[in-house]
């Protein structure tokens, strides 16, 4: 005879009653949110409860990970950290409470109400462990008060880490790195330091030395703290340069001492230096590829790695303990020879600018399989130290909310990157843009903890468009068929998107989301869809317009005026970065330039190339 399986049932007349010894911040943290959850969940006090269920937190040091079991009366979450009886606490919530924590600041709920039931004796999740040891968003702008609902919404979908500029991490109050900590998330001061370590303003007058040297000069560096600093780069051979940015480092570690890595990732751009010694360590003929961007100048990895190494070195003879990073990127993807990833050192590969109609790994596609060897090569130099993917899951290029659809590609991209022997995997992201991007945000944090694609799916299309859920993966799988209109490979800049699109195909896009809307017209996110997909259009308008010789500096105006009076304050468009694009695109019509992007030679050289070439 089957043995009857008993269930503990929760309702509104469920009391908990936490029996762990709440000693520790993030008990005290997952204490809290469990009660607030459930009290969300079926009423803060709206009866008298005539059932208690014991709440246990328990540490073991040996579990593989963390656990929810269900006895007679309780409940046990079970893991080798007190971080991640938390985590626990958040998963229990998503898959069993109804929540889904797609947004910063907004716990979507499914149902309110009514009664769960749970198996006793069962465990409903059982030893649950990351794909990759530290996960995270890359934050390239300055802290606020938005930063706390970004660690809350970190941590309810295990993300660990915060990569941010060190200009940055030196202004956080100590209160918000706390409310990070508290939650396990460690933020590093990674991003292009050269300029924040070795300042123009301190040093451009008093050591000229410092700075690279150009057709025979010293650059003359700009302020760097308000410049886009494109191909401003340091003479990484002066002995006393190499010196003074290992003396700053040791300086601010103590300065920050619950920094724990910090990076020395060049200035954005090109810019090496020139002078008799540096130039011993490249050949001017050894170009770069196309596939990064840096087929039109010399390989630069072997100077770059030449002053990691040196730096790496004289940090552990002076007995500083900070993690080293350093980037892999443009003309510096690959290891030069020699080059090893030590212990106490972190680096990334950046793939800017790659294919996102292909997977990471796809050997079809010409820009992504050489991402995918560059990282093969630098497993193989990985020496006790940390790799890990840095990725643009927003698109790159100004933020300007073009679409991209990564949802499935994730979860496999993940998979990939685990039985590589990848570290680390992080992104750029932006709160303004969350309701053109976070579907991949989400995903990505799913996948990095090894969850169902097609659990997570469901849960964030029912989260975002409840009864409509089957509609609203509709329009999201005919986003992803308008990207793959575009051809085989595309780069997410909008000459690659728009050149090779329909206009119909936007409309048709802008009234699947008006049918969604109107099925629910006081949903934010629904209004939000409306809003971007009519950018959309009137991107995809001025674009066609313009090359058709019908539009110019007029119809950029009222472009960007159109924005500002839409889409400011809501989630679909980072407005300064979008307003500085098309006041950039402006003044190359006002000048008689033509428009291919942001109006730098060399970037606007492969948008002509890629056209001829990888995207035909």
């Amino acid at each position: 005879m089957k043995k009857q399986v008993q269930f503990l049932v929760l309702s509104s007349r469920t009391k908990l009653d936490f029996i762990s010894a709440i000693n520790n911040k993030q008990f005290e943290i997952a204490a809290a949110e469990l009660k607030r959850l459930m009290d969300t969940r079926f009423g803060a006090g709206s009866r008298e409860p005539d059932q208690t269920v014991s709440i246990t937190f328990t540490i073991d040091c040996q579990a593989k990970g963390f656990s929810v079991k269900v006895l007679e009366n309780a409940l046990e979450f079970i893991a080798p950290t007190t971080l991640e009886i938390l985590y626990a606490v958040y998963d229990m919530a998503e898959e069993y409470l109804g929540f889904c924590f797609f947004e910063p600041g907004v716990d979507a709920l499914d149902t309110f109400g009514g009664t769960i039931k749970l198996p006793v004796g069962k465990y409903i999740i059982r030893n649950r462990v990351p794909a990759l040891k530290l996960r995270g968003l890359v934050q390239e702008f300055p802290f606020s008060d938005e930063d706390y609902i970004i660690a809350d919404w970190m941590v309810k979908n295990k993300l660990n880490l915060l990569q941010t500029w060190l200009k940055y991490y030196v202004n956080i109050p100590g209160e918000m790195l706390d409310y990070f900590e508290d939650r396990g998330i460690e933020i590093t001061g990674g991003g292009h330091n050269f300029s924040f370590l070795i300042p123009a303003e301190k040093y451009a007058e008093s050591h000229p030395e410092f700075f690279a040297e150009r057709n025979g000069e010293r650059i003359k560096p700009s302020a760097s703290k308000s410049a886009l600093l494109l191909s401003e780069q340091l003479c990484t051979t002066n002995p006393e340069l190499r010196e003074e940015l290992v003396k700053n480092i040791i300086e601010l570690s103590k300065l920050h001492p619950r920094l724990k890595s910090l990076g020395i990732s060049p200035n954005d751009g090109f810019g090496w230096c020139e002078c008799k010694e540096c130039s011993k360590l490249y050949d001017k003929t050894k170009k770069g590829d196309l596939y990064n961007l840096s087929e039109h100048v010399h390989e630069a990895n072997k100077i770059y790695h030449q002053l990691v190494k040196y730096v790496n070195r004289r940090l552990r003879e002076e007995n500083c303990t900070i993690d080293l990073g350093f980037g892999a990127y443009i003309n510096y993807c690959r290891p030069s020879e020699g080059m090893t990833v030590d212990k106490g050192m972190r680096s990334g590969l950046a793939n800017y600018w790659r294919c996102i109609n292909h997977k990471i790994n796809d050997p079809e596609c010409p820009v992504n399989s050489n991402y995918a060897k560059d990282l093969q090569r630098w497993m193989k130099v990985k020496n006790g130290g940390l790799f890990g993917i840095y990725e643009y899951y927003m698109g790159v290029n100004f933020y300007i909310s073009l679409p991209m659809v990564h949802t499935d590609d994730i979860f496999d991209e993940v998979e990939f990157y685990e039985k590589t022997g990848v570290d680390t995997l992080v992104t750029q992201f932006h709160v303004p843009h969350w309701h053109v991007y976070g579907i991949n945000f989400y995903c990505m944090a799913n996948a990095l903890y090894r969850k169902s694609r097609n659990a997570t799916q469901k849960r964030m299309w029912n989260a975002l468009f409840g009864k409509d859920a089957d509609a609203g993966k509709r329009f999201y799988r005919q986003v992803r068929k308008l990207i793959e209109s575009a051809g085989k490979c595309h780069i997410p800049y909008p000459y690659s998107l728009f050149n090779r699109t329909d206009l119909a195909d936007y409309k048709n896009l802008h009234e699947m989301a008006k049918k969604l809307h109107r099925q629910s017209p006081r949903d934010e996110y629904r209004r939000d869809l409306v809003v971007w997909t009519e950018y959309l259009v009137r991107f995809k308008t001025f674009f066609d317009d313009y090359h058709a010789g019908k539009a110019g500096v007029k119809e950029i105006r009222q472009f960007r005026q159109w924005a500002l009076e839409n889409c400011y304050g809501k989630r679909i468009l980072r407005f300064a970065s979008f307003n500085r694009y098309t006041q950039n695109i402006e003044q190359m019509i006002s000048e008689g330039k033509k428009w291919l992007h942001f109006g730098l030679d060399w970037e606007d050289a492969y948008v002509v190339k890629h056209s001829q070439t990888i995207l035909k």
